[in-house]
């Protein structure tokens, strides 16, 4: 039973477009985040270098360093995660980024969320189709 029915590629081709599409809304999310962390951070320096005392100094600096950790990092693993959901990764790595992204999700941004909750019921279609899929694609080239 090598040959993928009719049920099993609309399974499949439903979940990897699904997947797709939380890369792209993970890839336009963390683009913003990030620049917004950027932005923050930027007037965060330019707060530092105006103040007169060396105690907003330190508060200027932490703040940025805290933008950095929890604001900057997180949105840059959005993108990168996006842009690896894009190539239709192995049903291990895109079960891994599809929780991790929930978590961020939590967090940072309530439409990533949603689409990592729909990701997460499909991902076993997902791997259903995923080793008939690849297997009819080699041996077509």
């Amino acid at each position: 039973m090598t040959e993928q029915t009719d049920y099993e590629k609309i399974l499949f081709d439903r979940s990897a477009n699904l997947l797709r599409t939380n890369g792209i809304l993970s890839i336009v999310f963390g683009s913003m985040g990030a620049f917004f962390g950027l932005l923050f951070m930027v007037l965060c320096a330019i707060a530092m270098m105006v103040s007169e005392t060396s105690d907003d100094a330190a508060y200027m600096f932490l703040m940025g360093v805290g933008t950095l950790v929890l604001f900057i990092l997180p949105h840059v693993y959005l993108i990168i995660s996006g842009a690896t959901l894009l190539r239709h990764p192995s049903p291990n790595v895109a079960r891994t980024l599809v929780i991790i992204t929930l978590v961020i999700g939590v967090f940072w941004n309530l439409v990533t969320l949603i689409f990592s909750i729909l990701n997460l019921t499909q991902l076993r279609d997902y791997e259903v189709g995923y080793d008939k899929h690849i297997k009819h694609h080699k041996h077509q080239a």
